[in-house]
């Protein structure tokens, strides 16, 4: 695209873009599927434009400065291959807005289709006080939480000293500070004296095989929150063994798995998980009690 290609409207130039991004065959998964839904998320991140009520004009002219904030930012994500949440700082997760850099992967979670409907219809909204988000990252589900839940204290946990640093920055920038409290460490670990209703856990589950061929805008991502050993289960396998003590009477368990589902059913093939399902189809996350826990232990403890 030369220098002058997004002189015309807002629409004009998210064609252009999508054009552009398409033809440099980049890999789309952080936020957005597509190139037209990157392409209008860039431009409009670098002309600075807003959007009122969701209502697009799509007809807005666009200034030629703002035509050269588009063109150097569309360069830098295709000569890059960085997704466009780190070239522009933020992310968006269950409807909110975080920060994030390279010290966190970006906000992808399935989970958040399921926040923002408070967890129903598997959860009781209003039996939720304790609730612990573990490999938190930017801690964008444990805010998510902590907004949808409002009479909840949300614990978070993260083995990253440097991605705790971001999650603090979303805390604070999201005004959760007095119930969302933050601890390094690896899993259970920093809080092994606490019992919660929920735990939910967005963990490494990405398998050995896989990792050697991730696409270049994962690479930009910490290793350690995709790698989930040879088969994407080894954290998984930690968790199931240790987290029943830590629920309360009644308590659940939600873990994302992703592509790794079918190995959780292989690999615990009579343990009877409830599986919520992507917009896909696909089951992603698994749900478990306190009691299926307890009654399956010596399962888990035997992987």
């Amino acid at each position: 695209m030369p220098d002058n290609s997004c002189k015309a409207t807002l629409r004009h130039c998210v064609e252009e873009v999508a054009r552009r991004l398409t033809e440099a065959n980049l890999w789309f998964g952080h936020g957005t599927d597509n190139a037209w839904d990157e392409a209008l998320w860039l431009v409009m991140c670098a002309a600075d434009i807003t959007i009122s009520e969701k209502v697009i004009d799509w007809q807005q002219p666009l200034s030629t400065a703002q035509g050269c904030a588009v063109t150097h930012l569309a360069n830098q994500r295709i000569t890059s291959r960085q997704p466009l949440a780190y070239l522009v700082g933020h992310a968006w997760f269950a409807g909110y807005r975080f920060d994030v850099d390279s010290r966190v992967i970006v906000p992808r979670s399935h989970l958040g289709e399921w926040i923002v409907e408070q967890l129903r219809p598997w959860l009781d909204p209003a039996s939720v006080t304790e609730a612990l988000d573990l490999c938190t990252g930017s801690g964008c589900i444990a805010i998510a939480m902590a907004l949808e839940f409002p009479e909840a204290r949300i614990d978070a946990t993260d083995l990253s000293a440097e991605a705790l640093v971001v999650a603090n920055q979303n805390v604070e920038r999201h005004g959760v500070s007095d119930r969302v409290h933050l601890f390094e460490g690896d899993l259970l670990e920093p809080i092994s004296d606490r019992c919660y209703d929920l735990i939910v856990c967005n963990p490494p589950y990405v398998d050995a095989k896989t990792m050697t061929t991730l696409p270049n805008e994962y690479q930009h991502e910490p290793a350690i929150a995709f790698a989930g050993g040879e088969d994407g289960l080894a954290v998984v396998r930690r968790l199931l063994a240790d987290v029943e003590p830590r629920l309360m009477a009644g308590g659940s368990l939600f873990v994302e798995v992703g592509a790794a589902a079918s190995q959780v059913e292989l690999a615990w093939p009579t343990v009877p998980f409830t599986w919520l399902v992507s917009g896909d189809g696909d089951p992603v996350i698994f749900l478990l009690s306190k009691e299926e826990l307890r009654l399956h232990q010596r399962k888990f403890t035997k992987c």
